[in-house]
């Protein structure tokens, strides 16, 4: 079945999507005016065009290893034409690789690095772009998808990834870029693909894709999967998950459509939180991965848990209001469940190190101890987002416009149930021996064992208003103008709210409360060369709450009994980003496409950790990330497919005052987790019309674990090695319904650190060598 691309040759398009988990008594204050601006916009786009005669909204394209259009009503023009470089991975590519993750299709994209969560914040899919954290801009259908857990690609038909400050169309956040899952719709034909996955470390996986066609105007699709593996190259830990995705739609042969969807995904997980780093150089080998290290070890404990529960439900109206003008309007409720815990490893080379030591164990610079520190949360996240767009065709003179007006209502809150940190046995570092956390206990004042409820609650509640315009202008046959203007008004309130069974509600109780008001923009222009060649500049800006659930500011769970929920930083202003770039694009023969950019982003008023590890971040910094993009996707001849990119980025901190007496230290650090140089390839060619071959390479930098802002404490900023890892490709079709394919990833077997916590006290080792054979029936 081959890649659907829900993007319209025309401007007729118009897609419908819901997020949304509150109560009606918590919606935002001033709703009822933002729905009222609501209703003029669209009314009065009535009242200025006369309806055409029963217009239709356009069938859906086929693409392969090519994307050529976002997926949105935001961006008019194809890839090729817009004024900044995006990435497009449609669901062929996601497929051939046999991605089951969010972290295995990111591969494709140079410029993403992933971080390693420490349990507070949560892990979950922690992304920077282009070295900014981006763990709050992923996106489904366009609106934000709250909640720290791994993504599972089963129901996508395509993931794109913007890159550059992105709030003029996303609102808050996006100062690196944005990711986008684009979720698989019901299609006017009957199509189902089954594909059962075998593979090397128990590996187990099943999916189902499944359309009817119920009439010629609606249309059914389902999708389910099952998961189950251990982590290749890792001891203990193994990922285990279900989903269900189905989507309904009414209205193919008319004017307006209407999709319905609903998302299920369950997750229990044994979590890897990776190998302790030396960061107080402890073992005399400098701030690093401990030299001779197993990377197999697992330092967590056998009861350990993850569990998580995602429920989405989304509503999406779509109505051609004639052949220039067209309505959308978009729903999503979301609920995120995240309990359990993960245990951090650490390092002690104390001879007696108290605590939990069943096995009297003393400990040296020669034989160094570990134990894990239990990371807990009972956490749900609730989240209700509402997006109302209009977009007009006209002219004014000479010059065509395709202007989209926009409003955007959201509510999003995280509460957590809190369990204080523990900890767990200790072992050895080199020779560790399978623990499990025993009952909770008290020694000395510290607690120990199975994390217990402690009788408070911390919560998190952003409430959000944006109003947009962005216009795309056709000057003339060679030139268009970008044009992008966004305000947005963001209240945040952090609250710690205190119960136990024996006093009842306690004194130590806080609110605090952020409102920003900002204005973003963005512009572009672009010049076609030819048919087949663009040239563009662009410039945009963004901003970063200090509220943000990104942020260290907001400390939801676990830490010790008089931890703050927010730090100093909550109360400062946003991060403002600027960014320009210049590019070119260009079109090959068949259908390669090419780009290549530079970029600079300035970040004013920005934040940097209190100390390597530190939970507040401070604010009033300066800093910049600069680089070179390029990127090649497409065909190269009819046989051989290719999708490839590299990223140079060139960073450094200019001013700190934050730091305060170590300002000059701090000035000239590099960003953590920010490689200077990423390269991934993915390619396969036809041998004959049955067999097909190719592979893939990975090659990232060293990189480091963040910014040093303390010089006299004894914690110190981690480096790890950087890394080159290969995969092998090859299918074989029995019939065109039938295939055979095998994936080979890390063929080489190569360890190597791939996640690194921003306080650098752990790395996630890469994932060890794994073939997975892979069989898919079409029917």
């Amino acid at each position: 079945m081959p890649l659907i691309h829900h993007k319209p040759d025309n401007l007729i398009q118009t897609q419908t999507q819901l997020s949304i988990a509150v109560t009606p008594g918590e919606l935002f204050p001033f709703q009822a005016i933002a729905l009222a601006v609501s209703l003029v916009v669209s009314g009065g786009a009535v009242a200025q065009t006369a309806p055409d005669p029963t217009p239709v909204l356009p069938e859906v394209r086929v693409t392969d290893f090519r994307g050529e259009q976002v997926d949105s009503i935001k961006y008019t023009r194809e890839l090729k034409d817009t004024p900044r470089l995006i990435t497009v991975m449609p669901q062929d590519l996601i497929e051939e690789q046999g991605a089951s993750s969010l972290r295995d299709a990111l591969k494709n994209v140079p410029g993403i690095s992933l971080q390693a969560g420490e349990g507070n914040p949560p892990s979950g899919d922690q992304l920077k772009i282009r070295g900014f954290n981006a763990r709050d801009d992923l996106k489904v259908n366009g609106v934000r998808d709250l909640g720290n857990y791994f993504r599972d690609p089963f129901y996508i038909d395509q993931l794109e990834v913007i890159k550059g400050p992105n709030s003029a169309f996303s609102g808050r956040g996006s100062a690196g870029g944005t990711v986008n899952f684009v979720t698989k719709q019901p299609l006017q034909k009957d199509v189902n693909r089954l594909e059962l996955s075998l593979g090397t470390d128990d590996y187990y996986r099943t999916t189902l894709d499944m359309n009817k066609a119920l009439s010629d105007n609606s249309a059914v699709r389902l999708n389910v999967m099952g998961h189950k593996a251990d982590l290749p190259g890792r001891d203990i830990a193994e990922e285990s998950r279900y989903g269900l995705y189905a989507a309904y739609t009414w209205g193919f042969q008319g004017p307006t459509r209407v999709t319905a969807d609903y998302l299920h995904l369950k997750l229990d997980d044994i979590q890897d939180a990776g190998l302790p780093m030396d960061r107080q150089n402890l073992l005399g080998n400098g701030p690093r991965v401990p030299v001779g290290i197993n990377y197999d070890n697992f330092y967590g404990h056998t009861n350990d848990s993850k569990k998580v529960q995602v429920d989405q439900f989304g509503l999406a109206l779509q109505h051609a209001l004639s052949s220039r003008t067209v309505l959308k309007n978009q729903l999503r409720l979301s609920r995120v469940h995240n309990d359990g815990w993960v245990s951090s490893p650490r390092i002690s080379t104390t001879a007696n190190p108290g605590g939990l030591n069943p096995d009297n164990l003393s400990c040296s610079v020669a034989d160094p101890c570990v134990r894990g520190e239990t990371k807990p949360r009972d956490q749900v996240d609730l989240g209700i987002n509402n997006q109302t767009d209009v977009l007009f065709n006209f002219k004014t003179g000479s010059v065509e416009h395709d202007l989209v007006t926009g409003l955007e209502l959201a509510r999003y809150s995280y509460e957590n149930e809190r369990r204080r940190d523990t900890r767990g046995p200790w072992t050895r570092l080199y020779n560790p021996s399978a623990r499990t956390l025993p009952p909770h206990q008290v020694i000395g004042g510290t607690l120990f064992g199975l994390p217990v409820y402690d009788g408070t609650t911390y919560k998190l509640v952003t409430q959000e208003v944006g109003v947009y315009v962005l216009d795309t202008m056709k000057l003339s046959e060679r030139w268009d103008l970008h044009a992008g203007l966004r305000w947005d008004k963001v209240k945040a309130t952090a609250t710690r709210r205190g119960f136990d069974g024996v006093n009842g509600p306690t004194t130590n109780n806080t609110t605090h409360e952020r409102e920003d008001d900002e204005l973003s923009y963005n512009l572009g222009l672009v010049y076609k060369l030819d048919p087949k060649t663009s040239i563009y500049g662009a410039f945009g800006n963004a901003y970063v709450m200090s509220a943000n659930f990104d942020r260290n500011n907001v400390q939801l769970a676990g830490g010790g009994a008089t931890e703050a929920i927010v730090g100093a930083g909550f109360d400062s202003p946003p991060e403002q980003v600027r960014a320009f770039e210049l590019g070119v694009k260009r079109q090959l023969a068949r259908s390669l496409d090419l780009g290549v950019a530079i970029f600079r982003t300035d970040v004013t008023k920005g934040r940097l950790p209190a100390q390597a590890g530190g939970q507040f971040a401070l604010p009033n910094n300066k800093y910049y990330i600069q680089g070179l993009e390029m990127l090649a996707a497409g065909d190269i001849t009819r046989e051989w497919k290719l999708y490839a990119g590299y990223t140079y980025l060139q960073n450094k901190i200019t001013a700190a005052p934050s730091a305060g007496a170590d300002e000059n230290f701090v000035k000239g650090q590099k960003l953590g987790n920010t490689p200077k140089h990423a390269f991934t390839l993915f390619t396969t060619y036809d041998l004959t019309s049955q067999l097909t071959v190719g592979g893939g390479v990975q090659r990232q930098s060293r990189v480091t674990s963040g910014v040093d802002t303390n010089s006299s404490d004894n914690v110190y900023t981690v480096s790890v090695d950087g890394y080159t890892v290969w995969d092998l490709y090859a299918a074989y079709k029995f019939t065109p319904r039938t295939q055979l394919r095998l994936n080979v990833n890390n063929v080489a077997g190569k360890r190597y650190i791939s996640q690194l916590a921003e306080g650098g006290a752990q790395g996630i080792p890469g994932r060890g060598r794994q073939a997975i054979l892979t069989l898919r029936h079409d029917f």
